[in-house]
């Protein structure tokens, strides 16, 4: 389940932000990476402050253990999937409802529709997407969205 295997240390690296090019079109950001040599506990979780390997400063991690990774994978899969459900319910729900013609004075339903649909697949995308990259590290940034000058990423193979 989820995109990697859970080994006794965290597939993930915290990257430095060694360099951003600012272009007309787009931004280029160059990153360092770095291991984050903090073992697996065997239940729970550890939290412990390495130092950067560019710039020194104190980055503090939570890793989780294995049995702990997996739960969270299970919540991300569960609310991913329940999310896609909801958003294909509502959508049938809206098809169905899109070509009546609502009579004078009564509610529309379709405003409310189009929301629970936009919030499932929301949802659905958001679970899918932390179920994929789930690998029990929180640190500084996040795997999906690299903003800051300490982020988490997967390394490329």
């Amino acid at each position: 389940m989820g995109k990697r295997e859970l080994g006794p240390y965290p597939g993930l690296r915290y990257a430095h932000m060694v360099s951003k090019d600012v272009h007309s079109s787009h931004v280029v950001r160059r990153f360092a990476l770095h291991p984050i040599d903090i073992e697996r506990p065997e239940k729970g979780r550890r939290v412990e402050a390495r130092e950067c390997g560019s710039c020194q400063k104190p980055l503090k991690f939570k890793v989780l253990s294995v049995a702990a990774t997996r739960s969270r994978r299970w919540v991300w899969l569960v609310l991913g999937l329940a999310g896609v459900a909801a958003a294909l319910g509502f959508g049938v729900a809206l098809f169905e409802v899109g070509g009546q013609v609502v009579e004078e004075g009564a509610p529309n339903p379709v405003g409310p529709l189009v929301l629970g649909f936009l919030a499932g697949f929301l949802s659905g995308i958001v679970g899918l997407s932390y179920w994929w990259y789930e690998d029990g590290v929180r640190g500084p940034g996040s795997p999906l969205m690299s903003f800051g000058v300490h982020v988490l990423r997967w390394p490329r193979h």
